[in-house]
């Protein structure tokens, strides 16, 4: 029965360690999902905008530049691996959407992934504790009348 709580102990840290792995990168398709609705929301509501609105253009260290968007017809759009492309608006929302759903696929599986490990981790708990109330039941000493 030792031999077997060890090699329980053993499966449960390395489901623990998976299960961190699984919750990071959980956040970081969260934030990039979230990044990716924030540059289509934008390009949505300049779609909407008259003439050329004012912006604030990052120059970094928190600084930015007032500058006025003189094309509102097209958009630079990053397509992954460090490239960008122009694109229409319209064709720049849709490909963002597309990536949106990606990522929501993602964080479907791997919160589905996650929920599965904390069954595993519920399943092992609770067969260890099997095993130690059997063994407490052994160390029990009948008393004699």
């Amino acid at each position: 029965m030792e031999e077997e709580i060890q090699k329980i102990a053993y499966e449960y840290q390395l489901l623990q360690a998976q299960a961190q792995l699984l919750a990071q990168n959980l956040e970081l398709l969260t934030l990039g999902r979230n990044e990716f609705q924030a540059v289509k929301e934008t390009l949505e509501a300049l779609k909407k905008e008259e003439g050329n609105p004012e912006v604030l253009i990052p120059i970094g260290a928190g600084s930015f530049l007032k500058g006025r968007i003189e094309d509102r017809e097209h958009a630079i759009v990053s397509v992954g691996a460090g490239y960008a492309t122009e694109k229409g608006l319209d064709d720049a929302v849709e490909y963002l959407s597309g990536r949106i759903k990606e990522y929501e696929e993602a964080i479907s599986k791997t919160q589905n992934a996650l929920a599965d490990i904390e069954k595993r981790l519920q399943r092992l708990s609770q067969r260890a504790q099997e095993i130690q109330e059997k063994q407490a039941l052994k160390f029990n000493v009948p008393r004699g009348s």
